[in-house]
């Protein structure tokens, strides 16, 4: 189950790639979330982790989005 943060940060990766045809970017995240750049990385490890999305290198711009839905979330 996704954490709020993951949640949210999962959908401003999907909203940028649909709108803006890119990732935003670590810093973009932190003002986006009001999240430090610790956390912000913490986070996107987790959405790794759990198969939301794929970072082939070490910038957002390498992100690749898997899965949008929380499947354990009872909605």
């Amino acid at each position: 189950m996704l954490t709020d943060l993951q949640r949210k940060v999962l959908r401003i990766l999907y909203n940028y790639s649909a709108t803006r045809k890119r990732m935003p970017s670590i810093n973009e995240i932190e003002i986006k979330t009001g999240k430090d750049e610790k956390t912000v990385r913490s986070t996107l490890n987790g959405l790794v982790k759990g198969g939301y999305i794929e970072c082939d290198g070490g910038d957002t711009q390498d992100i690749k989005i898997i899965m949008t839905r929380d499947y354990d979330s009872p909605f």
